[in-house]
């Protein structure tokens, strides 16, 4: 991801609550380098396959961690969508 689309998806997910990208529950976290490892597309896939994975996985990590990393999850997909928008409708 260029440096341009890094730092408004930080800037969408510190509107969510994100601190130093890092989700609100600290499930998950992102530092410069993977995001300019990582193709927007790319992450937001990874994303909604993560946020699938943890729906289902209730059962194993517990109700309260699974809906922790979830809501962490929407949190990105959503910023991803916000940007991606920005990008195409503007």
């Amino acid at each position: 991801m260029n440096a341009a689309l890094r730092e408004q998806l930080k800037e969408e997910l510190a509107q969510r609550g994100f601190t130093d990208c890092t989700g609100p529950h600290g499930t998950l976290s992102f530092d410069d380098g993977f995001l300019d490892s990582i193709d927007i597309l790319e992450l937001l896939d990874a994303m909604v396959v993560r946020r699938e994975k943890v729906f289902r996985s209730q059962g194993v990590v517990g109700a309260d961690a699974a809906r922790e990393s979830f809501e962490d999850t929407v949190l990105v997909v959503d910023a991803i969508k916000t940007v991606l928008d920005r990008l195409l409708f503007k």
